[in-house]
């Protein structure tokens, strides 16, 4: 049997104030995968996988094809993640990416429509959290008059004129767009009028310059997409494994993260205003071991670096009621200076 993580009908995620997720109501504070282990596999030890990193308190899954056009097999494969995920109480991010720049009465119109409708009419809907829109749009030329179509569409938010007289199909969940550590302020704030959350990847580990990277960057940036986001509903993305991981030479070897410089890098982004993480790479075979190819899955990083820092700051941690309450920080006077 399947048990859902909320009653009957989908979980409604709204952004609160402060930026902070809502769901059905509930503060949550977002960690996400992008993308977990797969479904029905094992970790190194013959536990199930998505059971381990549930556990550890990652509360959100992103699935879906990023690059390709959705298939029946990939309804199919989403409904199955939805319910996976309905039996850990997690919930999924759901990649709309390829549809993200749908046209009226084009392809991409009807199978946005017959994405959304087919998940959210399956029991497991109540598993979906939100929706990842188009990636890196603004690095990738995209406008934003580009993606209005869309975004109208899948939240019926923002001007109704951009909905071209059709019914939006959703108005439950998050629209999430995640932008390229590229561009100024004033180049990418227009697409903060569409999405609801805001968010950049930046992944500053790399062969290259694995012996002194920039990891401030990742609050730099995270604090300029906060800037340009109203709402203060703002996302990072951490690595895991990225393109720039491995040597470009073809060694075989790669760099990634160590426990210190993970640990920076996911504060540095909470403390310039991120509401939500997801971390990105950890089904990127060129950053596998002998180990994580029999597994299918980066385990090696897993246990050596990210499970201890999810734990960190998970729904049970010390730090849990800040993360979705930042609106609690408040101002002292001392008898000589005002400190925060």
């Amino acid at each position: 049997a399947v048990v859902l993580p909320a009653a009957a009908g989908a979980a409604v995620t709204r952004s609160d104030a402060h930026g902070t997720t809502l769901l059905d109501g509930r503060k949550v504070f977002p960690i996400v995968l992008a993308k977990g282990p797969e479904r029905g596999s094992t970790t190194p030890t013959g536990t199930d996988a998505l059971a381990e990193v549930a556990g550890a308190g990652v509360n959100f899954f992103k699935i879906g094809p990023a690059t390709t056009v959705w298939t029946s097999a990939d309804i199919a494969d989403a409904l199955a993640w939805n319910r996976a995920a309905a039996t850990l109480g997690a919930y999924t991010w759901i990649n709309l990416s390829t549809l993200s720049r749908a046209t009226p009465g084009s392809n991409e119109h009807t199978l946005l429509g017959q994405v959304i409708t087919t998940l959210e009419d399956d029991p497991s809907g109540a598993a979906i959290g939100m929706w990842k829109g188009a990636d890196e749009p603004r690095w990738s030329g995209f406008p934003p008059s580009s993606l209005q179509f869309a975004y109208c569409l899948a939240t019926s938010r923002r001007d109704p004129s951009w909905c071209a007289g059709e019914p939006p199909e959703d108005d439950d969940h998050l629209w999430v767009t995640i932008q390229a550590p590229r561009g100024t302020a004033s180049e990418l704030a227009p697409y903060s009028g569409v999405t609801d959350t805001h968010g950049v990847d930046h992944y500053p580990v790399t062969f290259r310059n694995r012996d002194d990277p920039r990891l401030h960057e990742v609050g730099e940036w995270t604090d300029l997409i906060r800037t340009i986001t109203p709402n203060r509903s703002v996302w990072t993305t951490l690595q895991v494994c990225a393109s720039g991981s491995s040597d470009p030479a073809g060694s075989g070897d790669f760099v990634l993260p160590t426990t210190h410089q993970e640990r920076y890098m996911i504060y540095d982004a909470i403390i310039n205003g991120a509401r939500s993480l997801a971390f990105y790479g950890g089904n990127l075979p060129r950053c596998w071991n002998e180990t994580d190819t029999a597994h299918g899955w980066n385990w090696t990083f897993w246990n050596d670096v990210l499970e201890g820092l999810i734990q960190e700051i998970n729904a049970n941690s010390p730090i849990a009621p800040a993360l979705v309450n930042p609106e609690s920080t408040k101002v002292l006077a001392t008898s000589d200076s005002t400190t925060q």
